[in-house]
């Protein structure tokens, strides 16, 4: 029978960054012992709680494990150390990351509503045979189980993730030194959120998602993305490990219930996401503006106690940005980064005037460009992806001979800032003999005052290659008065013909454009479900509901199914 190692030993430590921060999660939980971490589905728990938990996790996931999956030392063997996760809660992930760290183990978290066959292909391609489940999962997770059984070998052990255990008082604990975990090893797996097939396993090491600050009495944050993505799990891990109060929303909440976070409790920072701004947006101008300018300002004030806006996953439409800034006076921050790279790579100072910039390198992240000055980014770090997982070939191909990612995005220095120019393929649009950078469009659209969202990107065409799409939201006012007409009219006077969208699809109040968690357009679906073209666009039998510019741009020279939401990326 195997004995459980204590989990003071796993909590240790180790590296020059901390593999865990085993003391410093000690140290937090003496200094704040009250609630820290408030949960949308039901929990409102201290660190005396989350330990209790991932002790109670671990014990159990050790009682019901094969006896060979573990070593001497009570740690998960090489070959048998990915366990899935099956979570809905931020609470729970928590719970279920310590407990697999505390076994030395690497955690794989699952979307809520991922499909039986994504599951298996998972557990499949990492070896992995438990699977962790929070609550209200069980049913998926039973239909997860059959699947595994009926179509592999593989022998499935589902557990549940604690959430009741008796507290753990941290002064309780004491940290054992004898034990050590290599830094540089397994310790999260996040599915990259690519448009088409199954996405690749970025195996990150242990030693990311290490933090060397703690929080000052009365930090607070919101984490509003689901744990599956970079985003998420990052922003519940570093709450958790430096003492920062928690609030996690449900999945698919909306901007009022961000709003009312920020009324009725003190937030003072948050990653936000280009789409969250919009939408917090579109519901000020919608709803908060209607209330009384005392109630408004209750709303306005609680934003206004962070110290800047920070934006990441995206590039912000200009007309957004103005608003938070007359709205607010903050200044505000741009983030690039990636899944691969475990979060952040640069940072764009507030005091930036260079638009587009994503700043300067990171601490301790370095970035070149692929061609001196512009050019593909390329960048490193001692907690960046080490492989992905059962993907030599992949792999392989991610890195140059310097050991730098290739991160797909591209950009120029701008007196030394990075300015962002868009991915390498997917933001462009190869038009007879042009090349239209789809983000300037984009940009110039949302500009527009009846226009609050826009996506634009090729359309396959046989004579052209790629035709200019747009996909646009509109105001509520203004829906029935916008054609492309107007809108090639009024983008005209910022934009060379060749750009102008040649067609448009307006969405109605109840559509979505399909988007990744880390707000990627999967722009396969767009082209499928809202311009009806599973191959190339015909003139001859237009899509209904796609307006086109009737004779198109002169050539001038120079349902789900598995896979369709990037597996890892559907919630439920």
């Amino acid at each position: 029978m195997n004995t459980p190692v204590p989990l003071s030993e796993a909590l240790h430590g180790l590296g020059p960054m901390g593999v865990l921060q085993g003391p410093k999660v000690l140290e937090v939980s003496r200094r704040f012992p009250g609630p820290m971490i408030h949960d949308e589905y039901g929990f409102d728990k201290s660190y005396a709680h989350l330990l209790g938990d991932a002790f109670r996790t671990r014990d159990e996931l050790i009682k019901a494990l094969p006896p060979s999956n573990i070593n001497e030392h009570g740690l998960l063997h090489d070959d048998h150390q990915y366990i899935c996760v099956l979570a809905r809660s931020g609470y729970e992930f928590l719970v279920a990351f310590f407990a697999i760290r505390a076994l030395g183990g690497a955690c794989i978290p699952f979307g809520s509503g991922i499909l039986p066959e994504e599951a298996q292909y998972f557990l499949s391609d990492a070896n992995s045979c438990c699977l962790l489940v929070g609550h209200g999962l069980s049913d998926r997770a039973h239909r997860i189980g059959l699947h595994v059984k009926n179509t592999t070998s593989l022998q499935l052990t589902t557990l549940p993730i604690s959430h009741n255990a008796e507290p753990l008082d941290g002064s309780c604990i004491e940290i054992v030194n004898s034990l050590r975990l290599d830094p540089s090893s397994p310790g999260l797996v996040l599915f990259t959120s690519g448009s088409t097939g199954p996405p690749k396993g970025a195996v990150l090491p242990k030693q990311c998602f290490t933090f060397d600050y703690t929080a000052k009495r009365g930090d607070a944050t919101i984490s509003y993305r689901p744990s599956h993505w970079v985003g998420g799990a990052e922003s519940l891990i570093e709450a958790a490990v430096t003492g920062t109060k928690l609030y996690v929303l449900k999945e698919r909440r909306g901007p009022d219930a961000v709003w009312e976070i920020f009324k009725n409790h003190t937030i003072t920072h948050v990653l936000c996401t280009p789409t969250l701004l919009r939408t917090m947006k579109e519901f000020f101008a919608e709803s908060i503006c209607l209330l009384s300018l005392l109630e408004r300002d209750t709303y306005v004030q609680g934003f206004r106690k962070m110290s800047k806006i920070s934006c990441c996953s995206a590039m912000i439409a200009p007309s957004v940005l103005q608003f938070w800034k007359d709205l607010t006076g903050l200044p505000f921050e741009n983030v690039y980064g990636s899944t691969e790279m475990g979060g952040a790579v640069t940072r764009a100072s507030t005091n930036s005037l260079v638009q587009f910039s994503i700043g300067i390198p990171c601490s301790g992240v370095e970035v070149k460009l692929s061609e001196g000055d512009q050019g593909e980014i390329l960048a490193r770090s001692s907690w960046m992806l080490t492989h992905y997982i059962g993907n030599e070939q992949a792999t392989k191909a991610a890195f140059d001979n310097d050991g730098f990612f290739k991160t797909g995005d591209l950009a120029q220095d701008v007196n030394g800032e990075y300015v962002f120019t868009g991915r390498a393929t997917s933001d462009y649009i190869f038009y007879h003999g042009f090349r239209i950078a789809t983000l300037p469009v984009e940009n110039h659209l949302t500009d527009l005052p009846y226009i609050t969202e826009a996506c634009v990107l090729g359309v396959p065409d046989h004579e052209a290659k790629q035709l200019c799409g747009a996909i646009i939201r509109c105001s509520k006012d203004t829906s029935s008065q916008v054609s492309l007409h107007r809108v090639r009219s009024d983008l005209s006077k910022y934009l060379p013909t060749y750009m102008l969208p040649a067609l448009l699809r307006v969405l109605k109040d109840t559509e979505e454009i399909p988007r990744t968690i880390s707000q990627k357009p999967i722009k396969k679906l767009i082209l499928r479900d809202f311009f009806g073209v599973t191959d190339y666009w015909s003139i001859e039998n237009p899509t209904p509901g796609v307006e086109t510019c009737g004779n198109l741009p002169p050539q001038r020279e120079a349902t789900t199914r598995p896979w369709d939401w990037c597996g890892l990326q559907r919630a439920d």
